[in-house]
């Protein structure tokens, strides 16, 4: 990545870091040790405070760190980029149901399914773009991330943690749906959409077992997991580089 990115990612780590430290300094040891008595059995002092506000930490880098990584990576290259993107247009009702159908077979238990649906990118495309009849809705979508000028074309990001619960999931792939349904309709034949896992806690694709978005998702085609999404945002070799300045942010960190 360019010189200029480098210092601009460094900059938006250390800051969200920096913004994070006070929750470590909000609880005292022995407080902690009272509360979660059965927690010292298995975790050391610091252990056991991490353990504490992990869930808060977690919630702000989701909010707010990996939309702007990932924004400054993206206009590492190009300059259409932003971020809560609102694509909307006008579709037919018919592929809008189609939408709708193919997402609510998609979440219903496989025990309780009266259709052999299962994640397939292609079928699922065919099934809506060839949904004719009935009248004209309007339809509006927010994409985490949006590259306008992407080669391949233009491309829609949900950007998420790589274990979403059943609804995130669903709700991620009625918008991939969607995305592709406008802007087929506003003659855009090359859009790109992907759910994009921000990290992948089990270290390779092949080994990503995450029930519900294998349930929800056509993984090779609908899903980018951690490595595969930061460079395909910021070029090859992105996401090794966001590696390095992690490790250096990490320490210059004041320490909690």
């Amino acid at each position: 990545m360019k010189r200029a990115t480098h210092n601009r990612v460094r900059q938006i780590l250390y800051e969200h870091a920096v913004e994070q430290l006070p929750k470590f300094t909000k609880w005292k040891l022995d407080d902690l040790k009272l509360a979660y008595p059965f927690h010292r059995l298995f975790f050391s002092d610091e252990a056991l405070l991490s353990a504490r506000v992990e869930r808060s930490v977690v919630t702000a880098m989701g909010d707010k760190l990996y939309p702007a990584l990932a924004k400054a990576l993206a206009e590492d290259r190009y300059s259409d980029v932003d971020l809560e993107h609102n694509v909307e247009g006008t579709v037919n009702d018919a592929a809008a149901n189609m939408v709708e159908q193919i997402v609510t077979e998609l979440r219903t238990p496989k025990s309780r399914r009266d259709s052999p649906r299962q994640p397939d990118h292609e079928a699922e495309l065919t099934a809506i773009l060839n949904s004719p009849g009935g009248g004209q809705v309007s339809r509006a979508i927010t994409a985490d991330l949006y590259v306008g000028d992407f080669p391949q074309g233009p491309l829609f990001i949900e950007l998420k943690t790589p274990m979403p619960n059943l609804d995130i999931a669903a709700e991620s792939k009625r918008k991939i749906l969607y995305y592709h349904l406008i802007m087929d309709r506003k003659g855009v034949k090359n859009a790109k959409a992907f759910l994009g896992l921000t990290y992948n806690p089990f270290i390779t694709r092949k080994k990503y077992g995450h029930s519900f978005t294998k349930q929800i998702m056509d993984m090779e085609n609908q899903v980018l997991i951690g490595q595969e999404m930061w460079d395909m945002l910021g070029g090859a070799g992105a996401f090794d580089e966001l590696l390095e300045i992690i490790d250096d942010v990490h320490r210059s960190l004041p320490k909690h």
